[in-house]
């Protein structure tokens, strides 16, 4: 007789499909099996919330490039008084933000909707949080007028609610607590152009963490370095902005 087929549970199947479509770069895929996963109702482990959000910012990169490029073109285009080119290029660029739009509603929609109501306390809603935040700043950038002001007020007051999350219930030195200080930052400084603040935001969580650090295990600090190397390169960049 021969073997019996092993099967592994659907919500197990799509994870290894979403891990071979991310080693293939095919993040529609990857978004698709994530997708899955997440309905399948079962807590996603820290690995799976990592490869969801992985999913759909391959998802956005792609497109956020073909933006800059459109973009670009039709800049081109009009300098070279081509109104033609540069009003199919204005064409394709505006296909291609409203892709971007859809994305960000689409990734809202799965963390309103099924994963924040079920978060668990700490890590997990503190994670979830911080994406739901960026993915506002992230839509704000494809809106105009109401809905733009709607989607920032959204993410002001989501990263607010992450930050009190992380501060209640994460270590000052956790990857996901010093990057909800980090992207809360960048949104003060980049969208609502308060460099001062988040200045101070950043000193605050570099000079917490970088005290906390002493006599933590090694894992700990290698975890938390890379985030606090890029915090201090903004904080530079920053620093000099005010100056100048």
């Amino acid at each position: 007789m021969g073997r019996k087929k092993q099967t592994l549970p659907p919500e197990e199947e799509a994870v290894v499909l979403a891990n071979v479509a991310e080693r293939a770069e095919r993040f529609d895929d990857m978004v698709e099996y994530m997708k899955e996963r997440v309905k399948a109702g079962k807590t996603l482990t820290r690995e799976e919330r990592e490869m969801f959000s992985a999913a759909f910012k391959g998802l956005m990169s792609s497109r956020r490039f073909a933006v800059r490029v459109a973009k670009s073109v039709q800049e081109q285009e009009e300098e070279a008084a081509k109104e033609k080119n540069a009003a199919l290029a204005a064409g394709y660029l505006s296909k291609v933000r409203l892709e971007l739009q859809g994305i960000c509603i689409q990734v809202l929609e799965i963390l309103e909707g099924i994963l924040l109501p079920k978060a668990e306390t700490g890590e997990p809603k503190v994670f979830y949080l911080k994406m739901q935040a960026d993915y506002y700043r992230y839509l704000a950038e494809f809106l105009d007028g109401e809905g733009q002001r709607e989607a920032l007020a959204s993410a002001a007051e989501t990263y607010v609610a992450a930050t009190v999350e992380a501060e209640t219930h994460l270590m000052v030195t956790h990857p996901v607590r010093l990057g909800v200080a980090l992207n809360h930052a960048v949104f003060k400084q980049t969208v609502l152009q308060d460099t001062a603040t988040a200045v101070q935001m950043v000193k605050d969580a570099l000079e917490l963490a970088a005290r906390s650090l002493e006599g933590m295990p090694k894992e700990a600090v290698r975890d938390a370095q890379p985030l606090m190397a890029i915090m201090k390169d903004n904080l530079s960049m920053w620093s000099d902005e005010e100056v100048s």
